[in-house]
């Protein structure tokens, strides 16, 4: 009965030792408040609004339901995450990023070679768009209006880096 007793003891020791530690993160997070949006394997995605954001993950707002595992990119930032949901409380989940690696500053080549691509995803969306009917032609004009302000911000970007 004695161990037990003293085992039970020590776990509050344990759970106070942790709340006295608030912020338990590998890396320090910054306070953010931008637009996102999140890439889900089923090809679905929705926008989402980063709260703040550390190399190796990001706290979000997402309405309605999450996956498990979802890509996301941040509003003028070139790299598209891998993420894991860490913790869920109403619509805000934690995410950790699967390769922290990738999320180093880009160079100005890189934002240029994205924006090529980003430019390539603008006309096969307008291209896809006079092939479909209506709704979904009016879908595709909206992506393709969104790649062009994501090649805008990112030449934006590639310009301020390089000056």
């Amino acid at each position: 009965m004695d161990s037990v007793a003293s085992a039970n003891s020590t776990e509050p020791e344990v759970l106070d030792n942790r709340r006295q530690t608030p912020d338990r993160r590998v890396s320090p997070r910054r306070k953010v408040l931008r637009g996102g949006r999140t890439f889900w394997p089923n090809g679905d995605s929705a926008e989402c609004t980063v709260y703040n954001c550390s190399e190796t993950g990001a706290k979000l707002e997402i309405s309605g339901f999450a996956p498990n595992a979802f890509e996301l990119v941040v509003d003028g930032d070139p790299v598209r995450r891998a993420c894991l949901v860490v913790w869920r409380k109403a619509n805000f989940v934690g995410v950790k990023f699967q390769n922290p690696s990738q999320l180093l500053a880009s160079s100005p080549g890189n934002a240029t070679r994205t924006t090529a691509d980003f430019a390539k995803y603008v006309e096969e969306c307008q291209r896809l768009a006079q092939r479909v009917g209506p709704s979904d032609s009016k879908m595709l004009l909206e992506m393709a209006e969104a790649w062009k302000i994501a090649v805008r911000r990112l030449r934006k970007k590639a310009r301020n880096v390089s000056l």
